[in-house]
């Protein structure tokens, strides 16, 4: 089921986990096209069968950006859980299309520190998601 997304203003979506899953899920409500990056070619081919438009590929390597089509999309959602793969694909983006909304997920504050430096609109840190949802578990018990 391995293609190229022959998109424009769409969204691509890297990282086809709990994350990625409803990023697209999002979408497809909304009406909104993506096309999704995966590594994981069983997971490609699993769910390519079910109709969701997913290639295969490497997020940090830019052919498999342009094969998502990246130069014509609206926003990359970077959410695979490999945080060299989300630093090294933010400044192959931003060359591809310098009008991309790219929102990338860190598991450390210094990586969304980083992210934000080399190009990433938005970042979601996972320690600092876990920080807010302990406070809220906490503050619902402690007086």
């Amino acid at each position: 089921m391995d293609h190229v997304c022959c998109l424009t203003s769409h969204a691509v979506i890297a990282g086809f986990g709990v994350p990625g899953r409803a990023a697209a899920e999002i979408y497809k409500a909304a009406g909104i096209s993506f096309c999704v990056i995966e590594l994981n070619p069983a997971t490609v081919d699993r769910c390519g069968h079910t109709g969701v438009p997913i290639i295969q590929g490497d997020v940090a390597d830019e052919a498999t950006l342009r094969r998502a089509g990246v130069e014509h999309a609206d926003v990359l959602l970077l959410l695979v859980p490999d945080e060299k793969a989300v630093l090294a694909a933010i400044p192959l983006a931003r060359k591809l299309n310098d009008r991309l909304r790219i929102v990338a997920r860190c598991a450390y504050t210094s990586s969304g520190l980083e992210a934000h430096r080399i190009g990433a609109n938005e970042t979601i840190i996972a320690e600092q998601v876990v920080a807010k949802e302990v406070q809220r578990l906490l503050e619902a018990h402690v007086v």
